[in-house]
């Protein structure tokens, strides 16, 4: 077990820090509500529910826009549901604990 720092950012812009264990796939699952999908880049991995849209979970604005900003490459993400973002992999796939700057950024917008 590898506990790591890392974000719940909710469609109505509540932002939680929570302690997670990066090899439990369903404490992941537990937090998204579901089967996960990954974005990811070089500052940080979000993951949301992959049926998001087709279980006409809530869009989430604000996750979006940070995929937008700062993951993607010119593309657009409407994203759906509670996200969970932690740190980008280390050398051997394993998520890592989340950014400072990307709390930062958190607690700024909220």
């Amino acid at each position: 077990m590898a506990l790591i720092n890392a974000l719940v950012v909710h469609p109505d812009d509540r932002v939680e820090r929570i302690e997670i264990d990066n090899t439990d796939l369903a404490a992941y699952q537990k937090v998204v509500g579901g089967y996960i999908e990954g974005v990811y880049g070089r500052i940080a991995t979000v993951y949301v529910n992959e049926e998001g849209l087709i279980l006409n979970l809530e869009p989430n604005p604000s996750v979006s826009l940070f995929v937008e900003r700062f993951l993607a490459d010119g593309s657009y993400y409407r994203l759906h549901g509670t996200a969970l973002i932690v740190g980008p992999p280390d050398e051997e796939g394993n998520d890592t604990h989340v950014r400072q700057s990307v709390v930062s950024y958190y607690m700024m917008e909220n």
